[in-house]
């Protein structure tokens, strides 16, 4: 069978209709045929065609059918086989199954042996499970090498999931034998690795290799519609339904295709589908294409329906497992289906899709530790996913790995440069990464694109405030236009109040900060603190102390709010003009960064300078900035000047900073020797020196930490 139940789920993307169908049918990928050595044979087969073309089946099958009987031989039952599978009915799959065991039976020398197996295979994989056509690609292999063994191996192991292995043979069938039947199974192996481009020139190749293959027609059809050429797509599966009226995958592609192209020709559409199914209703791609019709339909239960009868015939099918986990999430049922997402990974380790729903799964959870080697495993094995390599670099991100976020976010936008979302996130990663410029770039490219939600005018407002020095106006400008948008998003409001103390915007800061508490409740711990702080530059002390006071008690303690307005109020008596310098040293920074999380993605700039700052200053966060402190202290790749600020705020916090003492005590145990000739001798001697500086910073904070 030429393409794969695992293929089905390759496609498989949230939002279109190939989102939705994911479809990828299994053409009957039959082998080239033979050059018969029996003269009986060949004029029987020759005369069955002829009688076939005019209309008169029961004649050729039986003439067919009495030829091979009297050859007795392995070859006239894989012919017979062949045959009676192109007659479109499933009495005749059933015969045409049993004449390909048959041939089986019967075969003894090795290259008739891989011969008779590999035909087994293309029978299994239309009617049976992955583990039978593995099994029987095997022994096709074991009896002899052949190009038609070697390309049935391909076809088993991508229909399991394994598309590496699968891809691997099908370069070596074709280097074996070229023929429309290698570059089909090329084709599969190819679709299944997410190479649609590819794909559709081997099936290309195949169909000049024999104009009348229905398998290179279907692959072609399939890798067009994953190319979403759904047009070309539909006039390909026409085309290969009618020219084989048996042929039960060219009917649901068409189907398929049809839909992709027009989803009112629905009906349409699942007529064919069915009449797929009618041919060969064992056949878990066919009941797969009919499934997703009915689920795009949003009919569940018929869908469920198909997706067992699919599982009924192979228990192992990718696909039909995948959209039943699908199901359950749809209906809320989100620990069965995160169970079940474990399981699929476990039995199809070499999965990319697997392993991306259950990665996405633990994301929903904010599993983000948990998450993030699924998703790195499935950019592993499929590294051409941009879907992936997004939820990668979110996931990254939120493990404080900001690099990798950057790096992971920059192949996504390579690779989807459609999906705009991937611009807008990729240019906030380049803004916390110091490169403004570059950010604000790409924002602006997924605007100029079209893209017209407010996460964009939030993110480039964030940028020009983060910036040094800061852009207050145009990110004040950028926060109201994501407003105007989002008039009740609460980040947009956190945001805009941050953005209006940098251009003095007092009285509009206080009210931007209140409509981000009425908008979300979460956010008022930040907002009072903006508010505190909105009051201690109009030089209130006491209306900042009692707004901060109620800011800590809605979770927001901070301390760097507190210690400036103490030094202030100590500086100002003293006399005005020192109150004045105090004020400038304990307000530089403040607007340019939202609270605590700005300075904890300042730890992850570029620029060592800022990363030590940025350390120094979250000692004054409390117990909130801990995990982040604690990811850079224990870093072996970090700057020691910054690992040691990181240090000495960690024991600043206190006993708030309890988790950390496993890390510090290890930190106490380093080894600093350099070892014997270092590359660069001075260098070593000046790591040496901070290395012991870290260490005794390690100390004395677990003193101040365990007190």
């Amino acid at each position: 069978m030429a393409a794969v139940c695992r293929r089905q789920a390759s496609q498989y993307r949230e939002g279109d209709f190939m989102k939705t169908i994911g479809m990828a049918l299994a053409a009957l990928g039959l082998l080239a045929g033979p050059v018969l050595a029996d003269k009986k044979l060949d004029e029987a087969l020759a005369k069955a065609e002829s009688q076939l073309d005019k209309g008169k089946l029961e004649e050729a099958l039986k003439g067919l059918q009495k030829a091979v009987t009297q050859a007795g031989s392995s070859e006239g039952y894989v012919v017979l086989s062949r045959f009676q599978a192109r007659l479109g009915a499933p009495e005749h799959m059933e015969a045409a199954a049993a004449s390909a065991s048959k041939a089986v039976d019967l075969a003894i020398a090795p290259d008739a042996k891989a011969d008779a197996h590999a035909n087994q295979v293309a029978f299994d994989l239309m009617r049976g499970s992955g583990r039978e056509a593995l099994a029987h690609a095997e022994a096709a292999v074991k009896a002899q090498e052949t190009a038609a063994a070697v390309a049935a191996l391909a076809r088993a192991q991508a229909r399991l999931g394994n598309a590496a292995a699968a891809l691997a043979n099908a370069q070596k069938a074709v280097q074996l034998g070229e023929s429309a039947a290698t570059q089909t199974a090329l084709g599969e192996a190819l679709l299944a690795s997410g190479k649609k481009d590819d794909a559709v020139a081997a099936f290309r190749k195949a169909g000049e290799l024999d104009p009348r293959s229905t398998p290179a027609r279907v692959g072609l059809a399939e890798a067009l519609l994953a190319q979403n050429k759904a047009a070309e797509a539909v006039a390909v599966a026409r085309k290969a339904s009618e020219a084989d009226k048996g042929s039960a995958e060219a009917f649901a592609v068409l189907g398929t295709a049809l839909f992709a192209e027009n989803e009112n020709k629905w009906a349409e559409a699942i007529e064919q589908a069915q009449q797929g199914a009618f041919v060969n209703p064992r056949s878990t791609a066919i009941q797969m294409a009919v499934g997703r019709l009915f689920e795009a339909n949003g009919n569940l239960e018929q869908a469920a329906m198909a997706f067992n009868r699919a599982l009924a015939v192979d228990s192992s099918c990718f696909p039909a497992r995948l959209a039943l986990v699908r199901a359950q999430i749809q209906r809320g049922n989100n620990e069965q289906a995160l169970v079940e997402a474990r399981k699929l990974t476990q039995d199809t380790p070499k999965s990319a899709e697997a392993h991306l729903l259950l990665g996405k799964l633990l994301l929903r959870k904010k599993d983000y530790t948990g998450a993030l080697p699924s998703l790195e495993q499935s950019v592993a094995l499929d590294a051409a996913n941009g879907e992936a390599q997004a939820l990668l670099g979110t996931v990254y991100q939120y493990n404080k790995k900001t690099e990798k976020a950057v790096a992971a976010y920059e192949r996504a936008v390579a690779l989807a440069p459609a999906v705009l979302e991937y611009k807008v996130t990729y240019g906030l990663l380049l803004g916390i990464t110091d490169d403004y410029d570059l950010g604000v770039a790409q924002i602006q490219k997924a605007i100029q694109g079209g893209y017209k939600e407010a996460p964009a005018w939030i993110n480039l407002g964030w940028i020009y405030r983060n910036m040094d020095p800061p852009k207050g106006e145009e990110s004040v400008a950028a926060y109201k236009k994501a407003l105007e948008i989002d008039a009740k998003s609460a980040q947009a409001a956190l945001g805009l109040g941050w953005a209006l103390i940098l251009t003095r915007g007092h009285e509009e800061a206080v009210a931007a900060f209140k409509k981000a508490m009425d908008s979300d409740a979460t956010t008022k711990g930040e907002a009072l603190d903006g508010t505190a702080w909105v009051h201690y530059f109009k030089k209130d002390m006491d209306q900042a102390k009692a707004v901060l006071a109620s800011a800590q008690a809605a979770g927001r303690n901070d301390l760097r709010l507190k210690d400036a307005i103490a030094k202030y109020e100590e500086a100002l008596q003293k006399g005005k003009e020192e109150a004045e310098k105090r004020m400038a040293q304990g307000s530089a920074g403040v607007g340019r960064e939202s609270g605590v999380d700005a300075l904890k993605a300042q730890l992850n700039s570029k620029n060592v300078s800022v990363r030590t700052k940025a350390a120094e200053a979250l000692g004054a966060a409390g117990a909130e900035a801990v995990p982040d402190l604690l990811y850079h202290a224990g870093k072996p790749d970090e700057d020691w000047g910054v690992r040691n600020a990181c240090v000495i705020s960690l024991g600043r916090i206190g006993p708030a900073a309890r988790s950390a003492v496993p890390t510090l005590t290890g930190l106490t145990r380093l080894n600093c020797d350099p070892g014997p000739a270092p590359p660069d001798p001075k260098k070593a001697l000046e790591d040496e020196a901070r290395c012991e500086d870290c260490k005794r910073a390690a100390r004395e904070a677990l003193a101040k930490i365990q007190r």
